[in-house]
């Protein structure tokens, strides 16, 4: 009778759930459901046959107010319509690479991580320490409780601070691509992860051995058996982290090595002035820079990257140059280079391609228009782009007098490639920062282009959630 009852109970829920979606009765806007299931019961009694329950799902497609019918003994009495709405929720078709967001900072969130020798001092301590449950008075009772605690506290010593290391180094694959591609650059991803699966192979292990010594422990019943036993234990799990415990040291240089790579402020918009070796990109910085920039450090580099900041309409942009680049393709490149690759990729970036008409950086004109021909192709599609001639004030061609150091490196043919180069980059700007020659020009075509990327960037913000809202009511 009772499941008679409990039956009933459901169809009725069921019968309501048609009418609510044929009404489009209101109820809260994410949805109210009825799940009928193989066992289970109404009101959390467990029968076996039937259950029901009421759950909510989320969906945009349905209309507030529609239950949803599933199970394998009943169906709604509009099956066609509510398995489709079923199907619906189940199914997104958003990519899964659109859906997901990353947080950045992950670098400055690593736990601290305490040497290997001190972890071990620590845990032989705290086994030291371990004390007897009150109130014992048996004398094997009472063994039996210090062993066991003392088994458990050095498990406990050793396994508790491994798991928070093992948790506060996640998985690259939850790092921003930024943040990711500054990982393989510094120390690589598979060191990375090999050393956070060490830690966490050895803290497994470590407590299997805390957890079988306590339990023979436990089905002991001689005094010295007990003790035995707990020494045995306890040093086997010192012996076993000393053999393995160099991986914790390990994940302490990670850490630090991790933390001292700048933050990068991800949200921010930035302008990267992108060249060869030697253009010009770090006086310009400061010359853009509304203050005294910056001196960024990377460990894979002795060459620290200079950053300066500015404002468009109240908005803070980061101005930065990039570690130069050789005219070669993007394999062959080294740490350094590709340091300069991942900003232009994983950054919102405005690109300032900076080129060096006079002849003092190392790097030919042909080889500078090669390289900026390559990275125009690849990034010039997605990212503000401007072009800059350098020290300008020591080129003929641009109005400015030739360097004395110069002077005999300038022929014929040298004018003939600068020449050459104003044409194949017609809207490039003559800048010498030194001289302040270009630089308020300068300054206001960026602010030009970062106000209207701005605005084309708020327009398609605009545009698809309006079609993200067209289609949730359709």
């Amino acid at each position: 009778m009772s499941k008679l009852r409990e039956y009933s109970v459901v169809v009725m829920l069921a019968r309501l759930a048609s009418m609510r979606c044929a009404l489009g009765g209101g109820v809260s806007s994410g949805g109210v459901g009825v799940r009928v299931g193989a066992r289970g019961a109404v009101g959390g009694r467990q029968h076996g046959e039937l259950r029901a329950a009421v759950y909510r799902r989320p969906n945009a497609n349905r209309a507030p107010g529609c239950f949803v019918v599933a199970g394998n003994r009943l169906a709604s009495t509009t099956p066609s319509k509510s398995t489709a709405l079923s199907d619906e929720t189940e199914s997104d078709p958003q990519p899964e690479e659109e859906r997901r967001s990353y947080r950045p900072g992950i670098f400055t969130r690593l736990p601290s991580v305490a040497a290997a020798s001190e972890l071990k001092t620590s845990a032989r301590k705290k086994a030291t320490r371990a004390t007897p449950g009150k109130g014992l008075k048996d004398p094997a009772l009472r063994e039996k409780s210090l062993s066991v605690k003392r088994l458990q506290a050095m498990t406990s010593g050793y396994c508790n601070p491994l798991k928070t290391y093992v948790k506060g180094f996640p998985n690259p694959d939850r790092f921003h691509p930024f943040e990711r591609a500054l990982l393989e650059l510094t120390l690589s991803d598979k060191k990375y992860r090999t050393t956070v699966e060490a830690v966490d192979k050895m803290r497994k292990i470590l407590y299997g051995i805390g957890k079988g010594y306590a339990s023979q422990v436990n089905n002991q019943q001689r005094i010295n058996d007990m003790k035995a036993t707990t020494d045995k234990g306890l040093n086997e799990m010192e012996a076993y982290y000393s053999k393995h415990g160099r991986c914790v040291d390990d994940l302490k240089s990670i850490a630090k090595m991790l933390r001292r790579l700048p933050v990068a402020e991800l949200e921010t918009p930035t302008v990267a002035l992108v060249g060869a070796p030697n253009v010009g990109k770090s006086s310009l910085v400061q010359a853009l820079s509304s203050g005294k920039s910056e001196i960024n450090n990377y460990p894979f580099t002795t060459k620290g990257i200079k950053m300066g900041h500015f404002f468009v309409e109240t908005e803070r942009h980061i101005v930065t140059d990039t570690p130069g680049l050789i005219n070669r393709a993007d394999l062959d490149r080294n740490k350094i280079e590709l340091l300069t690759i991942a900003t232009l990729e994983h950054l919102p970036t405005c690109v300032v391609f900076v080129t060096d008409l006079s002849g003092l950086s190392g790097t030919s004109i042909s080889d500078q228009l090669e390289l900026r021909e390559s990275l125009f192709e690849q990034f010039a599609h997605r990212r503000p782009w401007i072009d800059v001639f350098s020290k300008a004030a020591t080129v003929p061609v641009l109005g400015g007098t030739t360097d004395p150091e110069a002077q005999e490196l300038w022929n014929e043919r040298d004018v003939e490639e600068a020449n050459a180069a104003i044409a194949a980059i017609p809207d490039a700007m003559p800048t010498s920062a030194f001289e302040g020659w270009g630089i308020p020009e300068l300054q206001e075509r960026l602010t030009s282009l970062l106000r209207k990327h701005k605005e084309q960037s708020l327009e398609s913000t605009d545009f698809a959630e309006s079609n993200k809202a067209e289609g949730e009511v359709l």
